[in-house]
């Protein structure tokens, strides 16, 4: 497998196919004021901010919990010491 061109040799025996249920099943919310309650954190791909909504990005945005990484579209491969820093900056508090 290749991410960004680069030989990810290791990742290739962990991918999997993603689930088409996900895409078919639709998820039922029995209290969504509740789960808008719950702080959201968003860490996101610099080049993915264009499309995405805005409006679901304020909350994190007005709450200091956005944050976007300048690398493609899968950042946990290509800057996981990243990822891994500010995941430990949000379970800090």
């Amino acid at each position: 497998m290749l991410v960004e061109g680069r030989p990810v040799a290791w990742l290739e025996p962990k991918i999997t196919p993603h689930p088409w249920k996900c895409f078919a099943q639709p998820l039922c919310l029995e209290n969504e004021p509740g789960l808008r309650k719950i702080p959201q954190t968003q860490i996101v791909c610099t080049s993915t901010l264009p499309y995405r909504d805005p409006a679901d990005m304020e909350p994190a945005r007005a709450a200091g919990r956005l944050w976007d990484i300048d690398t493609g579209h899968d950042l946990m491969i290509t800057e996981p010491e990243a990822v891994a820093e500010l995941l430990r900056h949000v379970a800090a508090g």
